[in-house]
């Protein structure tokens, strides 16, 4: 192979193309020297172990994008990763001579010759590299050849597994996205009329217009599905910030380990897997607005640093010594009593009163009635519309029937029951008799059944301890499955997610319930 070839491969190789558009490349300089039989490329994973088949080529055939997970027994992977850790190429002429953990990944046995090559990548993982030839041997020129080709195939391996991160983590954004339009019924991110402005919300958004202008930070409370997110958009949309970005962050939702490196970024190499430089949260909120929702579940490690941003605006990501100031509102948001957290030491009492600078309490459904008929319209407009259905109409015995449910799930769990009317109701009415459910309903409601009778001197038991009861009964009827159509979310008409904040806050374990 001469000199330009081998920089058309480094050509190719940093294209930072994905390895369907580079791989041929590579294969066609063997096939004018080596009477291939194979070409083969494996992706063996570290923690936790696992090895792929993710390309195959073969004469007459076009190249395979396999992904083909090998089982190998603990012995075979224990020898498979020690032979790639020492990084050493292999070379057989038989199958005796071949080691056994490699020998599994050859599916035909004959007079050819084998060639196995360790592949270092930069993210900590290893590749593997295997070629057959229709020789007994290979020779030193083909030998030296091979190894002036390994180089440039790790690059553009690594390349290949860049680019789909990249497309992975673009498509989690895209689909976090589209969950938040889709729970808000808009189609974009601009603004849109609250609901109750006039009614339930009014001393609300009063407050909302008094903080909004200035940089203070603010602590809505309310229970989950009450609608804190929207209230915080609009904290943001009526600030001079409006222009600039306006990011959410589920702090339930950040696996612990990661907490850190996804609100305060990190420095390329300063873990493993660190291959490039991060920005997190806070930078990418530089001069706008943070919305810390369910601030009630940050660890109290990750307070301690969340406290000095919030009072000297200086970040530190992880790996660096280099100190970042940013610009940022916080506006944070629970579901949890804070002030009962602090006192049992569950929460920082210093980070309390940083956050709680100006609080906004958001009111339950069952507080705000009036606003319910309008709700409810909104509701199904939106789901008529999403669903390409005729917008049914909303009788008087339709709004009555929803003022005399309790809503636990407020807003979120509102329009997920008129949702379920719309279908059961095909459009043409409201079918809210089996959207709600018959079980779900409170005593006194239209829906009871008229021989039910009333034990008034029954003991009247604390809801909460009512609550806890149901959400047991529930998860033993699914055998803790929380998701899915047979899931506890689906049967009390639920968001999963407004279920697991239940789930926490009654200290119950889904898992409990498993083997039951």
């Amino acid at each position: 192979m001469n000199e330009n070839q081998l920089l058309a491969l480094w050509a190719e190789a940093g294209r930072h193309a994905v390895l369907e558009t580079t791989l041929p490349v590579f294969i066609h300089l063997l096939q004018d020297r080596l009477p291939l039989v194979e070409v083969s490329l494996y992706d063996a994973g570290l923690e936790p172990f696992g090895l792929d088949l993710i390309y195959r080529w073969r004469p007459q055939a076009k190249l395979e994008s396999l992904h083909h997970s090998i089982d190998l027994s603990p012995a075979l992977q224990k020898s498979l990763l020690a032979w790639l850790a020492a990084g050493e190429i292999c070379v057989s002429e038989s199958a005796d001579a071949t080691p056994e953990c490699l020998a599994v990944l050859v599916q035909e046995q004959g007079e050819d010759s084998d060639y196995f090559a360790p592949l270092a990548l930069s993210a900590g993982g290893h590749g593997l590299l295997f070629l057959r030839i229709r020789r007994e041997v290979f020779s030193s020129a083909e030998l030296a050849l091979l190894d002036a080709l390994i180089q440039p195939l790790t690059v553009m391996i690594d390349n290949d597994h860049r680019l789909r991160e990249i497309q992975r983590l673009r498509a989690a954004a895209e689909a976090d996205r589209d969950t938040l339009l889709t729970r808000l019924g808009r189609t974009s991110l601009s603004s849109e009329a609250i609901i109750g402005v006039d009614g339930g919300l009014r001393t609300v958004m009063q407050r909302v217009g008094q903080v909004a202008p200035t940089d203070a930070s603010v602590l809505i409370l309310g229970e989950t599905g009450s609608g804190k997110e929207v209230i915080a958009r609009a904290i943001h949309e009526r600030s001079r910030r409006h222009g600039a970005p306006f990011i959410r962050v589920n702090c339930g939702a950040l696996p612990s380990e990661l907490i850190d490196t996804e609100l305060f970024g990190h420095e390329k190499g300063s873990f493993t897997g660190a291959m490039a430089a991060h920005r997190g949260w806070f930078e990418r909120a530089d001069g706008g607005t943070l919305f810390l929702d369910e601030i009630g579940e940050l660890p109290l490690a990750a307070q301690v640093r969340l406290l000095r941003v919030l009072q000297d605006g200086v970040l530190q990501r992880v790996g660096s010594e280099n100190s970042i100031q940013v610009d940022v509102r916080v506006v944070a948001a629970t579901h949890r009593d804070l002030p009962h957290m602090v006192k049992n030491g569950e929460f920082r009492e210093d980070l309390w009163y940083r956050l709680a600078v100006f609080p906004i309490i958001l009111p339950a459904l069952r507080e705000r009635l009036e606003d319910i008929e309008p709700l409810a319209q909104h509701c199904i407009e939106r789901a008529a519309q999403r669903l390409g259905v005729p917008i049914p109409p909303l009788h008087k015995s339709d709004i009555d029937r929803l003022r005399d449910y309790d809503w636990p799930g407020n807003v979120r769990e509102l329009g997920a029951v008129l949702e379920r009317a719309v279908i059961l109701g095909r459009g043409h009415h409201l079918d809210l008799h089996a959207a709600l459910g018959v079980q779900l309903l409170r005593p006194g409601s239209h829906d009871n059944f008229p021989d039910t009778a009333i034990n008034e001197s029954a003991a009247i038991e604390p809801l909460d301890t009512v609550i806890s009861a149901h959400l047991k009964r529930t998860l033993t009827r699914t055998r803790g499955r929380v998701d899915g159509a047979q899931g506890a979310a689906s049967l009390l008409g639920l968001n999963p997610n407004t279920l697991r904040g239940k789930l926490r806050r009654y200290r119950i374990d889904p898992a409990k319930y498993r083997q039951r």
